[in-house]
């Protein structure tokens, strides 16, 4: 296998660099997409010996991870590795991914955050509500949608690659998954918040209830 590790990233100076060595422990390869930051994120990252490619504008997450691992498939990547740049990704468990992955009938693999009971009651009942429109939507059994931290084979990018513009790229790798019937698991990974928890609003989850519904008949 060839895996190579993508990492949108947007201002995050403060962890990029440690996010890379890390992984690079695991994996030779790490892309770092430079989502037009305003700080040293690029100067990090390439420092710290990942390849870079720039975003002149802002295109946010979802367009950052499309240039990744668009980038990642031309240089022959067998699996993508998707992580967050802001270090509440534990690189360790990349060996896990892979393991996995060796297994041929699998496709994705999909990290669960352990602390979604700890979130508030509206946060958390509104994470299983998703959870059940899934579940009943597109026959998935997953406890965490939006967990940005996943890896999957290059040979089905092309059924999971998403047309969402912002941070339902996650949810809609998530739905694509059901959609096409993809083989996946889910592994538990532990979360580190660095800076203080920003989770969705009720209207961010209710926008993203009402995408799911669409994607039922759109996708």
């Amino acid at each position: 296998m060839k895996p190579i590790v993508v990492i949108p990233a947007y201002n995050e100076q403060e962890h990029i660099a440690e996010v890379v060595r890390s992984a690079k422990q695991y994996v030779p390869q790490i892309i770092v997409v430079d989502d037009a930051s305003k700080d040293d994120t690029k100067i990090k990252a390439v420092n710290a010996g990942a390849l870079t490619i720039d975003h002149i504008v802002n295109l946010g997450k979802a367009g950052a991870i499309k240039t990744g691992c668009d980038a990642a498939v031309c240089l022959g990547a067998d699996i993508i590795i998707l992580m967050d740049g802001d270090g509440q990704h534990d690189p360790s468990r990349i060996p896990t991914f892979l393991d996995i992955l060796k297994d041929d009938t699998v496709e994705i693999v999909f990290g669960s955050r352990t602390d979604l009971r700890e979130m508030p009651f509206v946060r958390r009942a509104g994470t299983k509500l998703l959870e059940y429109s899934m579940r009943y939507l597109f026959q998935m059994s997953i406890c965490d949608m939006q967990c940005g931290y996943r890896a999957f084979r290059t040979r089905v990018y092309p059924l999971l690659r998403w047309d969402s513009k912002n941070y339902h790229a996650d949810a809609e790798i998530t739905a694509r998954t059901g959609k096409y019937h993809l083989p996946y698991k889910e592994i538990p990974i532990k979360t580190i918040y660095h800076d203080s928890y920003k989770g969705m609003t009720i209207i961010d989850g209710l926008m993203l209830l009402g995408k799911i519904v669409i994607w039922k008949f759109t996708l």
